[in-house]
Formats: C-alpha cells, structure tokens, sequence
C-alpha cells in the first residue's frame, strides 16, 4: 500500500499532496489488484495508519514522518532534508523537528549564543533551569559562561572572581522571582562580597514601599469604567507616597495588568494561591516564609482587574492573611485596594450556567459586606470621541437598546456587513492595510489587533493574516503521563487544541506578532499575555520584540519548555506538550484582550458573544467609531435594517454596586 502510495505521486498522476493517512478519504485500495484507484463518490471515509509502539523502532519513526509529510515520491523522499541523505528514519525525524533530540537544550543555547545578546542569554539559561529540568547543569555552564557575561566590566578591576559572582547573583535574581535559588542546581556558589546581596530577602528588595493612613476600612474597592485613567491613578500613589517608605504590594489577576503596574506580578503568583479550591483553602506559604514576612509589611494591596477573579481566590486570601498576622479582621486588618470594572468579563466558569458565574463573582461573597465603592468617571482611552465613550458605557451597563430580548445594533459607521467570506478579507484589509509594506514594523503591528470570542475563530483568523508572511513551522512533542501502553497515539495528542497549550504545528513568520502563553520573566514584562513580534529563529529559539509597555523594545529568548494542560481542559487525562509557549496574536480572544489598549480594533462575531461583558471589552478595546470595525456573520434582523449582535449583561451583579462615591477625572489625578 505504501510504495503503491510513494508510486502515485512518483508518476505525477496526483496533483494534491495529501499525508499517507489521509489518502483513503480520496483513493480507495484494491488488494487483488495492490492498486489505488480514486474515489468517485464524495462519501465520507476515515483513514488510518496501524498504530506502531516506539520500541518497534524505524517502523515507528516512519510512521511519524508520514503522519507529517504531504505526497511523498519515496523512501528516499522522507530521509532527505536539505540536501542530506540520512541513514535512518529516526535521524529524519528529528532533524525535521517531528521528534525532540537528546541534545535540544544545548543546541538551543548554542543557537542563541550566535546572536550575541548576553543579557537575553542569562535569561534564557534561567528559563532553562526553572522549566526544562536539564541534565548536566555544569556542562551547560561552562559551556555558556563566556557569553554570559560578554557585556560586562571588563576593567582591571572587575576581576574574575567579581565577574563570576556578578553573573550567580544575576541569575538568582531571576530564579528568585518563582522561588528558586542557584543553590538548588550544580553550579559554582557565591562568594567574597556577594554574600550579604543574597540574604537581603528577595521578595521585600523589589517592592515598593508607600504610606497608608490609619483607617478604619477593611477593604477599599477603586470601581471604574473601563480605561478611566485607573492605572494613572495607581502610579500616582505609589510616587506619592514611596518616599515614606512604607510597603505596598502591586498584584493584579491578569499578567497583562499586572505588567501596568510598577513591581506587579499576578494575584495568584504572588500571593501562591491554590488553583483549584477547597472549602478551607489556604494560600501555599508558610508563616516563617519571607512573603509572610513581607505581607506583614506591608501596609496595603492594591489588586488590580479583581472582578476577573473568583470570589474563592478572595476568600483563600482572606484567611490566609488572617492566619499569617493573628488578627480576626477581614484580610487580617490589611487596606486592600480591589480595581477593575464589573462590565468586564467576569470569573471563568468552564460550562458554568449564568447562576454559577454570578455566585463566582466577589460580589457575592461575604466579603463584600466590608467594601466601600469609589467610581472613576471619565473614559481616558475614548476621551475623544464623547459620542464613542457613551455607547460603550451603554453597551457595559446593558442600556443600549434593544430587540429581540438582547439584539443591539451597530452603528453603520463600525459596521461591515456580511456579505460572504470575502468580507472577512475585507475586515482584515481595514485593520491591517498594506501588511505586505508594513510587516517588519512593530509600531503599526502593536496597535492592531483582531478580536474574536472563540479559539477555532482566532486560529483561522490568524491563518488568513500569515498568508503575506514567509516563515517556519515548528512542531510539539506531546506526552500523557502514565500511558506505559501508549494508549494515546501521537497523531491523537497532536491534533488536540486545548487553549491553555499552544498548537501542536506552530508556524511563525518574521514580523508576526505573538502572545505569551506562560509567565517567563515577569520582572522584564514576560508574562501570560504579552504580546511581541518575531525577529530571528532557530530550531530550538525565537528571538523576538517585546511591543508594548515599559520593556517596549527589549529583545528576548524564547525556548522550547513543557507545559501542562489545564486541570480544566476539555481532555480527560494531563498531556505535556513540548512547544514555544506561544500563540499568534494578529487575532486575539476577546478574553486574552482584557487590559490591552489597542487603537485598530477588528471584531468578528461568526457567533454572538456568549458571556457578561465581552461585547464591552472587544469594543472598549478601541478609542474611537472610526478606528473601529466589528464583522457579524449572523447580524441581520429581519423587519429591521443595519447590523445586530447580542449583549449579554448580567445585570444581578450591578444591584451590589449601588453605593458609590464618584470620582472626576481632575480628582482621579492629585
């Protein structure tokens, strides 16, 4: 059947290229006559290559290059790469990037040595260590030392000695941000005058410090509308008051908004609050930790995007905080500053009904009770467009009118009408004219984006966008725990999709933007969320552009690491996915949005929304009606003109936010 398969297209007589497996759906096998003869029905069929255990050796690495190749010739066909005849299957596997090498690590510090970026490769040797679990930690680091510290003092006297130490505390600053420590891996130790540098506790030597008044508030709630100057408002009061030398935490629940603010990190790796919950659950640190040591400190919290978070990461937070400093006082008597905007997307629920979210929200817990509501006013983002900044508080509150029960149109002025899938093209033209001109540029590919509700819709938008690149693909090497058996076959795992992981088949192109899909680096703004543009690749790193915020412009490494799927993923089992923790991001999920500010904002709803506060959030993406344009594919209201879509607004949540002090934008600002 094979050789019949590689004849097929040896003779030309099949102008499609299609994979070995697929091949069936097309042709159909006669084995009297060992021919395939092509299909003439449009019938449905199913291909299927006999599963082959990996202890069957070649038998099995064949089987994975024909699982990826499209119309082969011959044998010869798979183990030629580049011009190099390999012996085995195995060795043309791994050299196409189907099968992780033994030595990938190296060659990926190798690959990034050539682009002589010391301080990108420090933090990429970090990386290495924190998420890759290497072998050889020693080798490694005689074999990258000398390019470690290329950009440092080479005077008479930064001596050898002052050099080694300068690159170990370097390093333990990095693994010190999750909670490592070099001492932890086989490298050199640190000594002569570095010592005191590493027993300064780490956690406390970066934050910032700012004064707190005495007061009798538990918990003060900063509600604003979306883009009403509320980060402005923070910064304020971290420069007002940091020069009395008080503590202040910065913790937010998205990455995105926790890179806005000065010394933020995310809610959950701050605080080490659990992933899933318990009805007694408790923060993962200890009394004698030095985060206990800092919460004590600390003379408040401001937690930003807090109506994201599920009320139970609250109440986890509150007895810890109770626990920790011997006080029965909500938080254990701490000022928290909760920020956010309950327009916004709410607590995700995975197949939660309206009910459930709504229970999962603050609001709801009993908490709340000790929460005084301040309001911003003004919309700083849309400022100038008055007409732009109403509608979107309209649409956030659920008043914009209606039929249809939830049906709300779109002015003509943002509106494209669906008149087939070239006006899919058409939204991407608005929003990204002349890319072909502009594609290497980060500016123009940092302040556009496309927003949509679902995964599937975000990839096929991406898709059409990538199409004026030229690139690389890169593919994951994906695993199941425990699978001894080798239940699941490769081909199974790699067409999985959940959205925690990114794609099995990976492909990126110079000048496409991407999104960080973990927390590398937050120190350096590397967070779950984070959007960069792509520059250089190796087989085993991206070398890629960091587009918006204060490390705007910062070149990094990104490695090849092991991720997880979600506990809540759509999948019965724990699949280890070995890939670039990275996602294309010319199209975002509306979610993924929240935070960002981006100034061309496409919206393509091939299904309305589905949840409180995602038509507010795509549009509050924007500053204005003329630089925005939002795509319905089932926008059309019979007996009514223009273009509809829903808005789902849960208006239960906003009966607890009755009692508010207002806030202008002139207040906002002192």
């Amino acid at each position: 059947m094979l050789t019949e398969f590689f004849r097929i297209y040896s003779d030309g007589q099949e102008p499609n290229k299609y994979l070995y497996r697929d091949f069936p759906k097309y042709y159909r096998w006669f084995s009297s006559q060992r021919i395939w003869v092509k299909r003439r029905s449009t019938q449905k069929v199913i291909g299927r290559v006999y599963a082959v255990s990996p202890s069957e050796g070649e038998r099995f690495y064949l089987r994975v290059i024909l699982n990826h190749i499209e119309g082969p010739k011959s044998f010869d066909d798979l183990l030629i790469i580049d011009g190099v005849h390999y012996l085995t299957f195995k060795q043309a596997a791994e050299k196409r990037g189907f099968l992780q090498e033994d030595n990938s690590i190296r060659e990926c510090l190798v690959e990034a040595q050539s682009f002589r970026k010391p301080s990108a490769l420090r933090r990429l040797f970090a990386t290495i260590l924190l998420y890759c679990e290497p072998n050889g930690v020693r080798s490694l680091w005689e074999e990258n030392y000398s390019y470690m510290i290329e950009d440092y003092p080479s005077s008479r006297s930064s001596s050898s000695l002052y050099v080694l130490n300068k690159l170990l505390h370097d390093l333990n600053g990095i693994l010190m941000q999750h909670k490592r420590s070099i001492n932890e891996f086989d490298l050199p130790q640190i000594t002569g005058g570095f010592e005191d540098l590493t027993n300064i506790p780490s956690l406390i030597e970066h934050e910032l410090s700012i004064p707190i008044s005495e007061t009798d508030l538990n918990a003060v709630r900063v509600l604003n509308d979306c883009g009403t100057g509320k980060t402005f408002l923070y910064k304020s009061l971290l420069a007002n008051f940091q020069k009395d030398g008080l503590i202040m935490l910065a913790i937010a629940t998205s990455g995105i908004a926790a890179n806005l603010l000065p010394g933020g990190r995310t809610a959950h790796s701050k605080l080490k609050i659990p992933i899933k919950f318990e009805p007694l659950s408790m923060c993962l640190f200890s009394k004698q930790s030095e985060l206990s040591t800092l919460i004590e400190r600390a003379s408040a919290i401001i937690w930003d995007k807090a109506p994201m978070a599920n009320r139970k990461a609250f109440e986890t937070v509150d007895r810890t905080f109770r626990d920790i400093l011997g006080v029965d006082l909500p938080f254990g008597g701490k000022i928290m500053i909760l920020g956010g905007d309950f327009r916004q997307v709410l607590p995700v629920v995975i197949g939660g009904t309206k009910l459930q979210i709504i229970n999962a929200s603050i609001v709801q817990s009993p908490l709340w009770s000790n929460v005084r509501l301040l309001h911003l006013s003004e919309n700083m983002r849309a400022q100038n467009d008055d007409v732009f900044s109403d509608f979107l508080l309209r649409i956030g509150n659920g008043d914009e009118p209606t039929i249809e029960g939830d049906m709300i149109r779109i002015s003509d002025c943002m509106a494209i009408p669906w008149e087939g899938e070239h006006s899919i093209e058409q939204l991407i033209n608005f929003i990204f004219p002349e890319l072909s001109s502009h594609a290497y540029d980060p500016e123009y590919i940092a302040s556009r984006a496309l927003l949509t509700p679902l995964n599937d819709d975000v990839n096929k938008l991406n898709e059409k966008v990538l199409i004026v690149f030229h690139g690389v693909t890169y593919y994951s090497f994906d695993s199941v725990a425990d699978d001894a058996r080798n239940l699941y076959l490769p081909e199974f795992l790699n067409s999985l999709s959940p959205g925690s992981l990114p794609p099995h088949k990976l492909t990126l192109k110079r000048g496409s933007p991407i999104m960080l899909l973990r927390n590398i680096d937050p120190k350096i703004g590397l967070c779950n969320g984070t959007r960069l543009i792509c520059h250089r690749f190796g087989r085993n790193i991206i070398d890629a552009e960091i587009l918006a915020r204060q490390f705007k412009g910062m070149r990094v490494f990104i490695p090849r690491i092991p991720l997880k799927s979600a506990e809540d993923a759509s999948i019965p089992f724990e699949m280890t996915r070995r890939q670039f923790p990275v996602r294309l991001s010319f199209a975002l999920t509306i979610n993924k949005s929240q935070g960002q500010t981006i100034p061309n904002v496409g919206i393509y709803l091939r299904s309305h929304v589905f949840s409180h506060g995602q038509l507010y959030v795509a549009l509050s993406q924007g500053i204005s009606e003329t630089t925005t344009k939002v795509l319905v594919r089932k926008g059309s209201v019979i007996g009514h003109e223009g273009v509809y879509t829903k808005n789902v607004v849960f208006k239960e949540i906003f009966a607890k936010l009755q009692s508010s002090l207002t806030i202008t934008q002139g207040e906002s600002s002192r």
